[in-house]
């Protein structure tokens, strides 16, 4: 019995083991691209979408030569012109239904990239695309083994594939997303509120600027009108300088009515001089006139 425990033991560390190296091996995989768990089963599911698609277009192609060769090709021989013609008219379809390939993974493509940008923008999010990396070989290379690795089925020890996790919608209202959401429109609204304060703050410090130009103006213009009253008040007068000034001025007139006197006293010596020499005139008449 102990043997056999010891056995059964020792299996069950084997097959763990190898459990742990394929859970590994599966991790590596899908961290290859850098993606996570949720992310690489989206893109496997994409490329299901296009080998399935793939496939489709070409099991047209495929159609398109059988019927040549079903309904056109019933003849031992063909001249040139009639091979010629079946060439064209297979080279027409088969050109449509690879355009029309074209055009569907084009539009397919497009489509994804917008659900994603939607998405994104739910989030608040700005995605980019580098068209140049859709060139690059090293990447393509990637995405080449990582297709081929999808493909492969997985090895029989293989641990059972873990519950797939269903990301809550983006239109949840009550659990976390919703927090979320409602969390960034309130910040969303603290901003707009914040750029109006910011604008109102603006205006004030533009009004504000404005009043400070005048202000200075106006204080300038004080300065120049207290200067011209000292320059003033430097020039005026002082009281010895009024009183020099009335001393002057007396002694002005002073002279002045002096010289006035002088003037009168002149004038009547003149005028006192002329009437002797009449007095006598007329006592020269008299004697003159009594002899």
């Amino acid at each position: 019995c102990c043997c056999c425990c010891c056995s059964t033991h020792v299996c069950c560390s084997t097959v763990s083991a190898d459990f742990t190296s394929a859970s590994q091996l599966l991790r590596l995989k899908m961290s290859e691209l850098g993606l996570s768990e949720e992310h690489r089963v989206c893109m496997s599911g994409y490329l299901r979408f296009t080998r399935y698609q793939r496939a489709h277009h070409l099991r047209s192609v495929d159609a398109c030569f059988q019927d040549v060769k079903d309904t056109r090709l019933v003849e031992e021989t063909y001249t040139a012109e009639e091979v010629m013609e079946m060439l064209e008219a297979l080279e027409d379809v088969v050109r449509a239904e690879v355009e029309t390939e074209l055009i569907h993974a084009s539009h397919t493509t497009s489509l994804l990239l917008a659900k994603l940008f939607t998405q994104a923008q739910k989030w608040h999010l700005t995605l980019t695309v580098d068209t140049s990396d859709l060139e690059n070989q090293e990447l393509l290379d990637e995405i080449k083994k990582f297709e081929e690795q999808d493909v492969q089925p997985r090895p029989s020890m293989e641990l059972p594939s873990p519950k797939r996790r269903v990301l809550a919608p983006l239109t949840d209202v009550d659990g976390p997303m919703g927090l979320l959401q409602a969390e960034m429109h309130r910040l969303s609204s603290h901003n707009e509120e914040l750029k109006v304060k910011l604008e109102q703050a603006e205006a004030k410090a533009r009004d504000l600027e404005k009043g400070k130009t005048e202000m200075s103006v106006n204080l300038q213009a004080a300065r120049d009108e207290v200067n011209t009253l000292k320059n003033c008040m430097a020039t005026r007068p002082t009281n010895d300088d009024v009183t020099e000034l009335v001393d002057e001025v007396e002694k002005m007139r002073l002279q002045l009515a002096m010289q006035q006197t002088d003037t009168t006293m002149d004038q009547l010596s003149s005028d006192l001089t002329v009437s002797r020499q009449t007095l006598l005139q007329v006592k020269a008449q008299l004697q003159l006139a009594e002899k």
